[in-house]
Formats: structure tokens, C-alpha cells, sequence
């Protein structure tokens, strides 16, 4: 039987385990404050490293609670859902914990970074997305995309366990393509949305796409209530050869924010747009659609574009119900 003595010396363990966790980030941040002048031992740069390094600061201030632990430039400019906040606020005072589901995509030369995961608030698991960009070592931006459970919202974060481990390998570098052929590539997704022509894009035969949570692409078991065509249960390309994306009116203000080249990522941040005049609609197989929803609608969209061989191979997406025709602040 252990005794008193045992007890309080786990205690000890425990309180001296969490005090070192958190002087562990306290000293990540201080080490990573540049200094008050120009020094010549200072490594200015910021690599794949040191930007994740930055995120995984973030989320432990977050859930601690205290923007304070993190080297913030003068003017860090912070947005939650398109919604210019004071850093501190929204999320700050309610996220609980962190959890397994963890992506990142890494832009040294932008000196930008992105994470897509899942976190607790207040007990409640949520969907969450950041965007941070790092200027001499200093937080300069700060963009979150909250998806919760709640009404009009696709949101299952409960599904979302482990990442598909392509989205952290490197590509190989024959396969791998410019900055600029992998901003191509993602905008002609959202440009074939809009168009109807999958012709357009470079779409790998097994392309997959997860929304929210949920696998919107070769899912035949996540059906439509009264839609005689399951467009779940097609691929990719498959999905914008039928036009079922025809109540999509625009898809705006699309920002390509992190690009990761040594990975063949691109994170992209827009907005689709629906003004709900198109009142019925005709598939590409005869199939006449109605539309349900009376009145505009917007989702937010934040979306992760995994590219090799200049072919999309997975789409991992954010999708948030917000205001008819919101801004993400940024403009």
C-alpha cells in the first residue's frame, strides 16, 4: 500500500511537470524575441521549424489564455471569422484544450504558416484554423477560422482523429512545382466551380476531398434527401462535370496565403457567395434540381490544396455558414 509520502511526491511531479511545460514555451518565445538592435549572432531567418514552432506557441497561449507569452509586433493585427478583434478576445476566452488532428503548411518565404486541427472549447470539440504571419521574429497577423456544431453549420470535428499523412510528406522534388504553377493549379478548382468545366483542372483520379470533417467526395453513403442523384458518392472531377455547383454565384475575394512548396501545398481563404435567384437548375445527366434555401446565403471557406506531379491529390476544407456577402477583414 503506498503511503502519504507517495502521494505527495506525485503531486510534486505533476505540478513541476506543468510549471516546465509552461517555462518550456515561455522560453521558446523569449528565445524567439529578435533582439532591441541589430545583432549579427542573430538568425533572423525563419524556417519550416521555426514557423510551426510559432503555431505551437500560439496554441498553448491560446488555451492558457494569455496572448502575452507570444512575441507580438507592434501593430499584430488579429481576426476571428472575418471579424477584427482585440487580441485576447473570442476564442482567447474560451478555448479548453487541444487536440490529436493536427495539420501545417510552412511558407518561409512569405514568412507565413497555417494550421488546420481540431481543438476543445469549453469542453466541446471545434474545428479551427490559423493563419499567422512572422516578421523579424514577431507575430505581425494573426487570422483564426472557428467552425463549431451549431446550426446551418456542416461541422463534424468529432470525425476528424488523424490527418492522411500526405499532408505532411515532402513531394519528390521531380514531382514538385513553382509558387506560381501551384497557385495555378488551386485557383482553377474554384474556377471550374464556378464554370462547370472539370476540364480545367488537374485532378488526380483518386482525389478526395474531407469538408468540415465529413469526405464530400466518393462517399455514396452520404446521400441527399430528396436529390435522385447522389452527388456525394462521385469523384473530384466527376462532381463538377455534373453542375452541381450552379447555385455557387461567385467564389470572391480569394486569397492564396501559404504556399508550400517542399510539400506541394496551398492554402487558400475566399468566399462563395449564393444570391438564391437560381431557383431550379439542370444537372449534366437530365436531372432537374430545386433549390431549397429561400435566402443568401455565404460560406467562409478556408481550404488546403495538397498538389504533386501538378496533378490535386486531396482537399481538406473549412466551411462556415457567416453573413450574406461578409468581408474577411484583410481587405
Amino acid at each position: 500500500m503506498r503511503g502519504k509520502g507517495w502521494f505527495f511526491g506525485a503531486a510534486v511531479a505533476i505540478v513541476a511537470g506543468l510549471l516546465g511545460g509552461i517555462l518550456a514555451g515561455s522560453a521558446r518565445a523569449q528565445a524567439a524575441r529578435p533582439p532591441a538592435d541589430y545583432d549579427p549572432q542573430f538568425n533572423y531567418d525563419c524556417d519550416r521549424a521555426c514557423l510551426q514552432g510559432f503555431v505551437d506557441d500560439y496554441l498553448a497561449a491560446l488555451v492558457a489564455h494569455d496572448p502575452s507569452r507570444l512575441p507580438l509586433a507592434r501593430s499584430v493585427r488579429f481576426t476571428e471569422n472575418g471579424q477584427v478583434l482585440e487580441l485576447g478576445d473570442g476564442l482567447w476566452g474560451t478555448a479548453s484544450g487541444l487536440g490529436s488532428y493536427k495539420i501545417y503548411a510552412a511558407d518561409p518565404e512569405s514568412g507565413q504558416v497555417m494550421f488546420m486541427g481540431v481543438l476543445q472549447e469549453n469542453g466541446a470539440p471545434i474545428i479551427f484554423c490559423l493563419r499567422l504571419k512572422v516578421q523579424m521574429h514577431l507575430i505581425k497577423e494573426i487570422e483564426t477560422i472557428v467552425t463549431r456544431k451549431e446550426p446551418g453549420s456542416l461541422a463534424h470535428p468529432e470525425a476528424l482523429v488523424t490527418p492522411r499523412p500526405i499532408f505532411s510528406e515532402a513531394v519528390p522534388p521531380a514531382e514538385r512545382r513553382s509558387r506560381a504553377n501551384l497557385i495555378a493549379i488551386a485557383n482553377s478548382y474554384f474556377n471550374a466551380i464556378e464554370k462547370g468545366h472539370a476540364s480545367y483542372v488537374p485532378f488526380d483520379k483518386n482525389c478526395n476531398r474531407i469538408e468540415d470533417g465529413v469526405q464530400t467526395t466518393n462517399n455514396p453513403k452520404l446521400g441527399v434527401p430528396g436529390s435522385s442523384t447522389n452527388t456525394f458518392g462521385l469523384g473530384c472531377e466527376a462532381q463538377i462535370q455534373l453542375r452541381e455547383f450552379q447555385p455557387d454565384t461567385r467564389i470572391r475575394d480569394r486569397r492564396f496565403l501559404v504556399v508550400d512548396e517542399e510539400r506541394g501545398l496551398v492554402f487558400v481563404a475566399g468566399f462563395f457567395d449564393h444570391d438564391a435567384r437560381l431557383r431550379s437548375f439542370t444537372l449534366a445527366n437530365g436531372q432537374v434540381q430545386k433549390q431549397t434555401r429561400t435566402a443568401p446565403w455565404t460560406w467562409e471557406i478556408a481550404e488546403l490544396f495538397k498538389i504533386q506531379d501538378g496533378k490535386i491529390m486531396q482537399i481538406e476544407a473549412l466551411v462556415n455558414p457567416v453573413p450574406y456577402g461578409l468581408r474577411a477583414g484583410w481587405q
